[in-house]
């Protein structure tokens, strides 16, 4: 069963929407338009099962909501229409009234009456909901989504809405359109697309979906709060994340401040591929370069897409391409892409790229073959390191997947050098691949009373015969720069 919430801006819908989902999904503040694109989500409740709630964003003057809110009321089986009643309804109350009458439900909706957080006896909370009859609903409830004041009798009526429906065999007819709504973490491989405001973020989602899930403007920070859809390619489901338009922290209004802080929660506990916009017409930015570092700090697979290719030409477009490879010399390993959103150019690869991504991402080396190869380098290209400053490897492991995780076991950790950390991650990419996706590479000190312990293929005596063979080499280099001292003072 789906449940709708509509209503005009700034009626509490965010709040009631979190009071029944039981959770922090929707963005709350006091600030008209918080929500502007829909949000879905899945959860169970005592009575009524599964449940898909739906919060529409609120009515602007300035924004077209409407489609969006028509879309929820469509696909709703219950809808709560949501009205505050320090303002009591008005021409926007009577768009939504209208759109519902349209489409038929007006039983199949309940007329909520928020924000009476004043303690009221029965009889003048009679009187103030007397006015809301008039709309002719069935089913009137007053509560108070700050303060949980009768939320219980809303749920009541929800549980009679549920048995109504069944009864009637609604929902059997609409379980296809419920279950494509479901959105969970293993839903499907989760995918984000990350940016800056304007990038063509939304329309990239909307492409790659095959409909409207976020609304697209061209004016910058449209949405607000990442919206979540799911879809199949083939046999394989995705769950795809569109994420609010992220601008520089000092620049950032208190709501943009909390979607980022929610996007970047949402980045480390569902771990998806990320697509990264840009507008390639404006290049690659600092603002870009900072995002990305950030993104790249969770260790999370990156595709690099430059939008709106179709804007330029073929020079420009391999400069762009040469600017960016080169300001991303800090991760090689991310595979850019040239696309359109907008005319779908570039895009039909993305899926094959996730899909490889994500399975790269989630693969497992054992412990025998990984040393195997490492003491196998260490004795043909061994890392460099200052005279008397050697790193030994003693043995390592692989910990973690998604993102994959080494953990090296060191003679001494404080010699871990820049140089040495990339040598190891050079060598686990030339013979295991990981290719496109970042390693997370750890070391720890060998333990005491573990010093003599070798890893796989003899590898401590292989590095102290390297020693020593650097030894010996330096000592032959000074002797070579004596004869030719003592050479040149004879002439």
């Amino acid at each position: 069963m789906q449940i709708g919430l509509v209503g005009s801006t700034n009626v509490g819908k965010s709040t009631l929407f979190n009071r029944l989902i039981r959770q922090f999904r929707a963005i709350v503040t006091d600030i008209p338009g918080t929500t502007t694109d829909i949000l879905y989500h899945t959860t169970s409740i005592d009575d009524l099962g599964d449940v898909v709630f739906a919060d529409s964003p609120g009515l602007l003057e300035f924004h077209d909501e409407r489609p969006f809110i028509k879309k929820i009321i469509d696909e709703s089986h219950v809808i709560l229409f949501v009205i505050d009643d320090t303002v009591g309804i008005t021409a926007k109350e009577q768009h939504i009234f209208e759109y519902i009458q349209q489409a038929n439900k007006k039983s199949q909706t309940i007329l909520v009456i928020n924000k009476l957080d004043k303690k009221r006896k029965e009889a003048e909370t009679e009187l103030a909901l007397s006015e809301y009859y008039s709309l002719g609903f069935q089913d009137v409830v007053g509560i108070s989504a700050k303060t949980k004041r009768n939320l219980s009798e809303l749920q009541g009526i929800l549980i009679k809405k549920k048995y109504f429906l069944e009864s009637s065999k609604k929902i059997a007819r609409e379980d296809a359109f419920t279950d494509k709504q479901r959105v969970s973490r293993d839903n499907g491989i989760p995918i984000a697309i990350l940016g800056k405001p304007n990038a063509g973020k939304s329309t990239l989602l909307n492409t790659l979906v095959g409909k409207q899930l976020s609304k697209v403007e061209n004016v910058p920070g449209t949405t607000r709060d990442y919206v979540v859809g799911s879809f199949n390619v083939g046999n394989v489901p995705y769950t795809i994340y569109d994420t609010a338009g992220i601008k520089k922290q000092t620049s950032m209004h208190v709501i943009e401040k909390i979607a980022y802080e929610k996007t970047m929660d949402m980045l480390e506990y569902v771990r998806p591929v990320v697509i990264f916009v840009i507008d390639a017409t404006l290049g690659i930015s600092h603002r870009d370069m900072t995002l990305l570092e950030e993104i790249n700090r969770l260790a999370l697979p990156i595709i690099f897409a430059l939008n709106k290719s179709d804007l330029l030409s073929k020079k420009d477009m391999e400069a762009i391409l040469k600017t960016t490879q080169r300001m991303m010399d800090f991760a090689k390993y991310i595979p850019i892409m040239p696309i359109s959103a907008l005319t779908g150019a570039g895009t039909k690869e993305f899926f094959a790229f996730v899909h490889a991504l994500r399975k790269e991402s989630e693969k497992r080396i054992a412990t025998t073959a990984l040393n195997k190869i490492i003491s196998a380098e260490i004795f043909q290209r061994p890392p460099r390191f200052s005279k008397n400053k050697i790193c030994k490897i003693m043995y390592m492991t692989q910990v973690d997947i998604n993102a994959p995780t080494f953990l090296v076991f060191v003679n001494y950790k404080a010699r871990v050098n820049f140089s040495f950390k990339k040598w190891i991650e050079n060598t686990i990419r030339k013979h295991f691949g990981f290719v496109g996706v970042p390693l997370v590479i750890r070391f720890k000190d060998r333990k005491e009373g573990n010093e003599d312990r070798p890893m796989p293929g003899e590898s401590i005596e292989t590095l102290d015969k390297i020693e020593e063979s650097r030894a010996e080499d330096q000592e032959r280099k000074q002797k070579r720069i004596l004869v030719k001292r003592q050479i040149k003072k004879a002439k």
